[in-house]
This record gives C-alpha cells, structure tokens and sequence, in this order.
C-alpha cells in the first residue's frame, strides 16, 4: 500500500527538521521552506494532507490556503495551520478560508498525529464530495463550484439551490421545495418562492451549461437533467 504523503511548509529550520524526522516513520514527508516552493509542490505532487505555517516568505499561510483552495488540483486536499499566531481571529480566518484545522505552536507532537489521522479518515472514509455533471464539478467539502476547471463565484443560496438540485436531479422541484431546502424559516410567502426564480437565472448566467439542463417546467417548478 502507497505511504500518505504530507507537505510540511514552514520556514523554520528546526521545525523542518523535527517533524520531517518525526513523520517520515509513518508518512511520506515532502518539505517547503518558502509559500511559492510549497504551491509548486502541492500541485505537483498533491499530498494527502498539508501542514502549513502562517508566517511564510513571500505569501503569508492565509494566501497560500486561499490559493489551493481555489486551485481544482489542490482544493480537496486537507489544510492544518501551525502557527504561533493563534488569536481567534487568526483561528477563525484560517478555518474560514477552507482549512481543515488550526493548531498552535508550541505543539504537543501525539496531538499533532492525532489531528492528522482525524483529518485523514475524514478524507478517505466519507463518501466522495465530489460531484460532476458533464463540465460542472459541486464539492460539498469546499463548498466550491468548478466550470471547466475554473472556480465558479456564487452566493451562498445559489450555492445551496445548485447543491440541492445536484442531489434532486431528475427530479421536478417546486419553488416552495427548493425554498425549504434552503431556508431553515417555515413561514414562506409568494415573494419569497418567486426569489427561486431570481437565483435560478444568476445560476444560468454564471455557469452557461445550466441554460441548457437546469429547465422550467410550466406550473410545477424546476428540473435539472
């Protein structure tokens, strides 16, 4: 069985040495000292997992997360931030720029395995989150959406619309259906259902190849097929 494969990305030398050390006696440790040689690598390689330093030359942790994660080669692969920038506010804008974890330095190295393998089974033993339909891809992970192969900006609710249509297709889906799966409100009005119809159509303009299967059908809703 191949090893998992980790890309350490830290410029700090003795830390480099320590967890290369220490993780090649499970894992299959690739290391970057700089954010460019660590994009490069992620791409290059696509390791089952990164460990990732925020404080990094040229790009900062938080530019170079946000980079892979927006990248379709590198967007799946686990992120854990190792920082002794460990504010809330550094924890909250690193987990809401896609990564998995966050933990701070100094570390205590089981817990870091720990992490790790957590991270991991999460990866390997769910279902996939990727789904396709011809030249779109919907990752429940990233919550991202790829049209040949570039990332795709939408707003959340168009992002809920088009995940429940991915899970529905074929079927005919009412407004008021499509408005309870992503609303948690109960009290639904006209206005409200007549929204679905607005974000259908932003939908289609983003991504041209809903114009052709994401259709209406007269008096009963939408069907994606």
């Amino acid at each position: 069985m191949e090893k998992i494969r980790i890309l350490l990305i830290d410029d700090n030398k003795d830390i480099q040495l320590f967890l290369s050390t220490a993780l090649s006696k499970e894992f299959v440790v690739l290391a970057a000292f700089t954010a460019e040689e660590g994009i490069q690598l992620a791409k290059a390689n696509q390791p089952d997992l990164i460990l990732l330093d925020v404080v990094l030359p040229p790009k900062s942790g938080f530019e170079v997360c946000a980079l892979l994660k927006k990248d379709p080669v590198t967007f799946k692969i686990p992120i854990i931030f190792l920082s002794a920038k460990h504010s809330v506010s550094d924890i909250t804008h690193g987990l809401e720029l896609g990564a998995e974890d966050f933990l701070s330095k100094p570390f205590d190295y089981q817990e870091l395995i720990a992490r790790i393998k957590v991270r991991l089974k999460e990866k390997y033993n769910n279902q996939p989150d990727v789904v396709t339909f011809e030249r779109l891809k919907i990752s429940s992970t990233a919550q991202q959406v790829f049209y040949e192969d570039k990332i795709i900006q939408l707003t959340s609710t168009e992002y809920k619309i088009l995940k429940f249509f991915f899970e529905k297709k074929e079927q005919t889906l009412s407004r008021e259906k499509i408005l309870s799966a992503i609303q948690d409100t109960k009290e639904k009005n006209s206005t409200q259902t007549r929204t679905i119809d607005v974000h259908i159509q932003s939908l289609r303009k983003k991504i041209p190849l809903l114009s052709k299967h994401l259709i209406a059908i007269y008096g009963k809703g939408y069907k994606l097929g």
